[in-house]
């Protein structure tokens, strides 16, 4: 068994010697890399495109508060209609479990009315919210 082991050991050296010096004597370590400048001028003229492209992009664009608003007031219509029902369905539920619970229950429950009272402001706040947000846009303008 040692002299299998010390027969494999030296194989795996003369073919990492072999692979290695095998370029070598052979001559293939040439580089056939050139300068590079025309890679570079060409990487260059392509960022200074892209660079034009955007800008003038950019100079032509316009933020039109009316028109965005008008796009997005059916979906917080929408949106504010369903989290009212949710509202209504949780509170009712959460209220109904508070009458049948025990007192153990009952604290327990108070601190998830917490969670609920946060989402009610944030559900019927919705328009506060989406009014500051049209004021700050209008401001950038």
């Amino acid at each position: 068994m040692l002299v299998k082991n010390k027969i494999i050991i030296k194989l795996i050296i003369s073919i990492v010697l072999v692979s290695f010096f095998m370029p070598i004597v052979l001559g293939s370590n040439k580089v056939f890399a050139n300068k590079g400048d025309d890679i570079i001028s060409n990487i260059e003229s392509d960022i200074d495109s892209f660079r034009t492209q955007g800008e003038s992009a950019f100079n032509n664009a316009s933020l039109n508060t009316s028109e965005i608003t008008d796009n997005f007031v059916g979906l917080g219509q929408i949106l504010t209609m369903i989290g009212a029902g949710v509202m209504v369905a949780v509170t009712t539920y959460m209220g109904i479990k508070y009458l049948t619970a025990g007192p153990e229950a009952q604290g327990k429950l108070k601190t998830q009315l917490i969670g609920l009272v946060v989402s009610g402001v944030v559900i019927f706040g919705a328009y506060s919210i989406w009014k500051l947000v049209i004021n700050i846009a209008q401001n950038f303008e």
